[in-house]
């Protein structure tokens, strides 16, 4: 739909939603995007219980698809019957609300920071802020990750970035791009095709802006991500860091002793298993031996020859 049917229906649904909810917000969008395929909308906290089906009457909805969190309304398209645009409305827990605005917020910003960052030990989710304790990433990324923050603007001040000029539009692609590789752990080396990590690829193919960005924008610009990087800054240093900032150098000890015990109890009971495996090939052995004997004749029983 065109930029400005998009700015009337987004402003419309957030008034008539803001009836149901008392936190109802559009994640900023893309740059210089002069259409649009749907209508995004975050919700949390709601006035009062409302169904589905109460919403979808109340958006003048001809069909709903729920799923993951998220309920897609075919809603009508203004003066054109019998067309229909996609609304779709994610409700996200209080907790979590302006922390999941803001990593939907610019398009692919967050996925172009989050190359970066991983290199350092770093992961979002949409939940919040985590650091990866190595020696667990290695064989179980779920269990390596320790939570450090849900607040949007604590991320943006560890990652070195303006969070005042986050929470506003951007007024350009270039502009946006720009502001991505003034964040502190912004390395180029990291979105070399060669090492991209499968999820990055897969992004390469579905995400035009984070396509752009790694495939064109950077490759044009020799020396950016490199020049006057801090090579002081490794994931040894910003785990240190993260730990003092958000106090979870508990929780990361504890967190690590655990899998190492979990990890040398697996290993003992792998060294069992081993054990009996022997056995087994030597019992086993024996038993072939005696059946061959037997069929030949010569088994030995009590000193005399059978």
């Amino acid at each position: 739909m065109p930029a400005a049917v998009y700015s009337v229906l987004l402003d419309k649904y957030i008034s008539l939603l803001s009836t149901f909810y008392t936190d109802v917000a559009s994640p900023l969008d893309v740059p210089e995007k002069d259409s649009h395929g749907d209508i995004d909308l975050l919700v949390s906290n709601p006035i009062h219980p409302i169904t589905t089906q109460a919403l979808a009457s109340a958006l003048n909805a001809v069909s709903t698809i729920s799923g993951g969190g998220t309920t897609s309304f075919a809603v009508p398209y203004p003066d054109f019957p019998d067309n229909y645009i996609q609304l779709d409305i994610h409700k996200c827990p209080p907790s979590t609300f302006r922390w999941e605005l803001f990593t939907n917020s610019h398009g692919d910003l967050w996925n172009i920071l989050g190359t970066s960052v991983r290199a350092f030990g770093l992961t979002a989710n949409n939940v919040g802020f985590y650091l990866r304790i190595a020696e667990i990433e290695k064989l179980d990324r779920k269990k390596s990750m320790v939570f450090l923050t849900s607040d949007p603007d604590d991320v943006l001040q560890f990652l070195g970035l303006d969070g005042e000029r986050y929470w506003k539009p951007f007024g350009t692609v270039e502009e946006l791009c720009v502001y991505a590789t003034r964040m502190r752990f912004f390395r180029r080396k990291t979105y070399l095709r060669e090492i991209l990590k499968a999820n990055d690829r897969k992004r390469m193919g579905q995400r035009p802006l984070y396509r752009m960005f790694v495939g064109e924008w950077l490759p044009q610009r020799p020396g950016v991500g490199e020049e006057g990087v801090d090579e002081m800054v490794t994931r040894e240093s910003v785990l240190e860091e993260a730990l003092e900032r958000y106090g979870v150098r508990k929780v990361y000890e504890g967190m690590l002793r655990t899998w190492r015990e979990e990890r040398a109890e697996l290993e003992r009971k792998q060294e069992g298993r081993e054990v009996r495996r022997e056995i087994v090939k030597e019992e086993m052995a024996y038993a072939d031996a005696w059946i061959e004997a037997s069929r030949r004749g010569t088994i030995v029983q009590e000193g005399v020859g059978v």
